[in-house]
C-alpha cells in the first residue's frame, strides 16, 4: 500500500465512521425534541470521534517501511484516551444531574484545551525526532561518501610505480582504517571528516599526476609522501573521537 493509497483508505474509513454516527443520531433523535443536554451529549460524542481519529492522520510513518519509530504517537494516544474518558464522565454526570449544563460546557472546553496542548507537545516531539534523524542521516551519508572515495582511491594507488612502494603501503593502510570510522557528534568530527575528504582528493590528484608520467608528472616521492602522512594523521585523529 502506497502513502497516497493509505491516506485515501484512512479518509474513507473516517467518513464511513462519521456516516455510522450520523445514522445513529438520526435513528435516536427522529421525531424527538432534543434538550440542551442531549445536544451537548451528541456534540461531545462527535468531538470524541474526531479526536479518536487524530492519531491515524498525525502519524508520519512511511507505509513502505514500518520500521521507523514515531515517539510522538504515544503522546497523541495518551491525549485521546484521556480526553475520551474525561468526556464520558462529564456526560454521565450531566445525565445524572450531578452537574449543570454550563459546568459541563466549561469542563468540556478545558478538556479540548488540554487536548490541544497535548497535540502541540506531540508535534514538537515529532519535529525534534525528525530533525535528529536528519542530522544522523547526514553524518552517516558523509562517512559513506568517505569510504566510497577511499575505495576509488585504492584503485589509483595500486597503479603507482614501484618506486612509490612505501607511500603506496602507507596510503593503503590508511584507507583500510577509514572503513572503521563511525559517526560522532560535535563539530570536531565534521571538521576532520571534511579535511580527510580534501586530503583524499589531494592524494588522488597526485596519483593522477604520477600516472601521467615523465616531466609532466611528479618527479619524486616527496609530495606524495607528505600528503600520505597528512592523510594518515587525520584518519588516526578522527578514529580517536567517540560518542
Amino acid at each position: 500500500m502506497t502513502k497516497s493509497q493509505s491516506l485515501v483508505f484512512r479518509v474513507v474509513l473516517f467518513l464511513f465512521g462519521a456516516g455510522v454516527m450520523a445514522l445513529a443520531f438520526f435513528l435516536n433523535t427522529w421525531g424527538k425534541v432534543l434538550t440542551d443536554a442531549a445536544v451537548f451529549t451528541w456534540l461531545s460524542i462527535g468531538i470524541m470521534y474526531l479526536f479518536f481519529f487524530t492519531p491515524f492522520f498525525f502519524s508520519t510513518i512511511t507505509i513502505a517501511n514500518f520500521s521507523g519509530k514515531i515517539p510522538s504517537l504515544p503522546i497523541v494516544w495518551t491525549g485521546v484516551i484521556g480526553y475520551i474518558i474525561a468526556s464520558i464522565i462529564v456526560i454521565i454526570l450531566l445525565s445524572s444531574f450531578a452537574i449543570s449544563l454550563n459546568t459541563a460546557i466549561t469542563v468540556q472546553a478545558v478538556l479540548v484545551f488540554l487536548f490541544a496542548v497535548c497535540m502541540f507537545l506531540a508535534f514538537f516531539a515529532s519535529s525534534h525526532a525528525r530533525q535528529v534523524g536528519e542530522e544522523e542521516n547526514k553524518k552517516t551519508q558523509f562517512i559513506t561518501e568517505l569510504k566510497a572515495r577511499s575505495q576509488v582511491l585504492s584503485l589509483a594507488v595500486n597503479r603507482l610505480p614501484a618506486e612509490y612502494e612505501n607511500d603506496r603501503e602507507t596510503i593503503k593502510r590508511t584507507l583500510e582504517e577509514i572503513k572503521y570510522i563511525s559517526p560522532v557528534n560535535g563539530f570536531e568530527g565534521f571538521d576532520l571528516e571534511f579535511k580527510i575528504m580534501d586530503s583524499l582528493n589531494e592524494v588522488s590528484d597526485i596519483c593522477d599526476s604520477i600516472a601521467a608520467g615523465g616531466a609532466q608528472g611528479v618527479s619524486d616521492t616527496s609530495v606524495l609522501e607528505k600528503e600520505a602522512g597528512m592523510l594518515q594523521m587525520l584518519v588516526k585523529e578522527r578514529k580517536l573521537l567517540r560518542n
